[in-house]
């Protein structure tokens, strides 16, 4: 049998109206506008880590970055053993700098260990990542950064670092102090002081631009650092303040995915989810990523199915049908037939396993005698021996007998105890009566 995905989409004939009972949408005009809205998310990838001054030579970062360059195209293509992959946050952005002497004894590094390094914000902490072979050959060589690392954190490190995280939730009180003084309206997601305690960045969410030239002023001279000001998307803010999925899990941005990727309405249609904006929207109002990084194994599975609307034909019967509704999970396809061309109001609906779809001849056939004869396997059964039929049928004729003999025995001990409860009675009512007369 031959399956290709080219022949499924020249098979596909022109839509054909399903009747009022067979739509499987079931969504108004205002549920689509809302799904075109979830779908056009540019506004939820202004990333944290976004880098903008990436150039090949230049530096990572013109104020603060240290002797920290983005490789240029002249340099040599830096081997798999002289790099390290890092992340400045918890399942943030993979970052790849060169650093040829962790192959020294000594200056070995592995996987959790927590270095000093420059990234485009300044001087920050970091955490060496398990590095992937696959996702190194995938990197372009402008990707790979040189003299970005400094050292391994020492406790003076670790110790500095947290005294300046009391700074920021500090600066942060202040920020929103200035806000409602100046009626900026922005919400502030997280505050961060470089390691080297030069600069203070503050992480924000708002709809729109916003000025905020005079908070800049008063902020630089409550806090006495240089000032940056981040506006992040949707999906970042998400990410930094964390929750719990539908699925009762951590959030995935929040655990393990280090960039976002677009995610489509027709992913949920190829996963067959119900296009209810409510059941595929996240905590954050954007389409699961879930959609995005499962779609693959899904366009996988389809390539070996039909596609919707694709001619399907009874090799028994000859009639003619369209395939409705792929579940490439369960293994089974919705099949329509109609009983009638003429009038479409008559059909007959089926839901059958994909072992039953044949492609020959560039068509799909469906074997409905194929669905009888593995119902008959199924259903024959060896037949039992006469002499085991017998000890089986005296077996259970025992059994039986032996439950009717202590249930029988059961209710003469429960009339027993009840007729002499009932005399009891009737003795203690005698007695009585007596001592009243």
């Amino acid at each position: 049998m031959e399956n290709n995905n080219n022949n499924n989409n020249s098979l596909n004939q022109k839509k054909r109206p399903f009747p009022s009972s067979l739509d499987s949408n079931g969504i108004d005009d205002h549920d689509i506008n809302e799904l075109k809205d979830l779908e056009a998310n540019d506004e939820g990838f202004k990333d944290e880590e976004f880098q903008k001054h990436k150039k090949a030579g230049a530096p990572i970062a013109p104020l603060g970055g240290g002797d920290a360059y983005y490789f240029d195209y002249s340099d040599p293509d830096p081997a798999f053993e002289d790099v390290i992959a890092i992340q400045f946050q918890s399942a943030g952005k993979v970052y790849w700098y060169h650093h040829p002497s962790q192959k020294e004894p000594g200056n070995e590094l592995k996987q959790g260990d927590i270095i000093v390094a420059y990234s485009e914000r300044g001087m920050e902490l970091a955490t060496v990542l398990n590095k992937c072979r696959r996702d190194f050959e995938k990197q372009n060589k402008i990707n790979f950064i040189k003299n970005g690392f400094l050292r391994k954190a020492t406790p003076a490190d670790l110790e500095k670092a947290e005294k300046l995280d009391k700074n920021a939730k500090e600066a942060w009180k202040i920020c929103e102090k200035l806000n409602k003084e100046l009626g900026i309206k922005m919400k502030i997601v997280k505050v961060k002081y470089t390691l080297d305690d030069s600069k203070a960045i503050f992480y924000f969410f708002a709809n729109g631009r916003v000025d905020f030239r005079e908070l800049i002023k008063r902020l630089a001279y409550e806090v006495r650092r240089r000032i940056e000001m981040r506006q992040i998307g949707v999906r970042d803010t998400t990410k930094i303040i964390g929750g719990l999925g539908p699925c009762g899990m951590d959030l995935c941005c929040r655990r393990f995915l280090h960039s976002f990727i677009p995610v489509t309405i027709k992913m949920a249609k190829d996963q067959n989810l119900t296009l209810n904006p409510n059941k595929i929207s996240g905590i954050c109002g954007r389409l699961f990523c879930c959609l995005g990084y499962e779609n693959d194994t899904y366009e996988k599975l389809r390539s070996d199915y039909p596609l919707e609307d694709t001619e399907i034909i009874d090799k028994e019967s000859g009639r003619k049908g369209f395939v409705k509704k792929l579940n490439v999970i369960s293994g089974n396809l919705t099949i329509v037939f109609y009983e009638n061309k003429e009038e479409s109001g008559k059909y007959e609906e089926k839901v059958v396993d994909r072992k039953l779809i044949e492609y020959i001849d560039k068509k799909w056939y469906y074997n409905s005698a194929g669905e009888s004869t593995l119902l008959k396997e199924v259903l024959d059964v060896e037949p039992v021996l006469s002499k085991e039929k017998e000890a089986l049928g005296s077996f259970s004729d025992s059994s039986e007998n032996k439950e009717q003999q202590n249930r029988k025995r059961r209710n003469k001990k429960n009339r027993g105890q009840q007729h002499s409860n009932n005399k009891n009675r009737n003795n203690t009512v005698k007695s009585q009566n007596n001592n009243h007369k």
